[in-house]
């Protein structure tokens, strides 16, 4: 138990290294400590499907056992960690803006397709916020979802989104705001409804 307790004291970027060298047991605390906190933003990132943030924190997962290299060991691990899940929702919302061509295509050529079970529209966001964020665009959501959702420190946010640390607080202003903005305009329509 006292080396495995060992593990748990060691930083993000000592288990990563030890991960490059073959240690199997700072790989599996790396995962414990992450897992839980990727599936969250995978799940908010892409499209609220339990299932696909599930396939996304394996794949993340994968590629760092398969290519542990790609670390530098001069990095921070958590924006390492995290630019790498950013990138993985960029390539998923490009695959989702090709199929949706490809039909709107397929269906502008008269061609019939079997009914699709689209989630995006039937799946119904439980928290207002949520919804909300849903409007925003990818890179705005993603920092929205790393600082509040995962506690990422600006400083962090900064190296993972290549931006000034002004930057970073500037943007959050303006995406809570926005936020506050679409909420309350959402309230509103619900109580003019209920009148």
């Amino acid at each position: 138990m006292g080396l495995f307790s060992n593990y748990n004291k060691k930083s993000d970027e000592r288990l990563m290294i030890l991960t490059k060298v073959g240690d199997h047991r700072a790989f599996s605390h790396l995962y414990d400590r992450y897992a839980i906190r990727l599936k969250a933003y995978f799940y908010r990132m892409l499209w609220s499907d339990s299932s696909l943030a599930d396939d996304f924190v394996h794949d993340l997962f994968s590629k760092i056992i398969e290519k542990p290299e790609l670390f530098q060991e001069d990095k921070k691990f958590q924006p390492w960690l995290f630019r790498i899940a950013s990138n993985m929702c960029k390539n998923a919302y490009r695959k989702k803006s090709f199929e949706i061509e490809y039909l709107n295509q397929l269906e502008k050529q008269g061609i019939e397709l079997p009914v699709i079970d689209d989630k995006l529209d039937n799946e119904i966001l439980a928290d207002e916020i949520y919804k909300a964020l849903e409007k925003l665009d990818e890179d705005r959501r993603s920092l929205f979802l790393l600082r509040y959702q995962q506690d990422i420190p600006i400083k962090e946010l900064a190296l993972l989104f290549e931006l000034p640390e002004g930057t970073v607080k500037t943007r959050l202003f303006h995406i809570k705001k926005n936020l506050i903005g679409i909420t309350e305009k959402t309230k509103n329509m619900i109580n003019y409804g209920n009148d």
